[in-house]
């Protein structure tokens, strides 16, 4: 299940422009710019990032870009209604 929600905040704070949107505004990661530095990890309101050492095999494998993605904990879901109603957020992500 992809968890992103569209925000930006990781392509905004990447220090080397190693992350885009794609046609779906959902973060994409071009590996051979990434520097390592978890600056995306750390910003990511819905922890759907993770460091590159702990990406499952199969999406390191992938050449070029690399989409985030994983199966939502009930904890995220509760930090991420807290973080949609403390920034007024209305839609769902697929809406925005």
């Amino acid at each position: 299940m992809d968890i992103c929600i569209s925000c930006g905040a990781c392509v905004a704070v990447c220090p080397v422009q190693a992350l885009e949107l794609d046609q779906n505004a959902k973060a994409r990661l071009i590996w051979d710019k990434c520097v390592d530095d978890f600056s995306c990890v750390k910003v990511c309101p819905v922890n759907c990032i993770w460091p590159s050492s702990e990406a499952p095999e199969a999406s390191k494998a992938k050449s070029g870009w690399y989409r985030f993605g994983r199966e939502i904990e009930e904890i995220e879901k509760k930090i991420y209604e807290e973080w949609k109603s403390k920034y007024n957020i209305t839609g769902s992500p697929a809406e925005m």
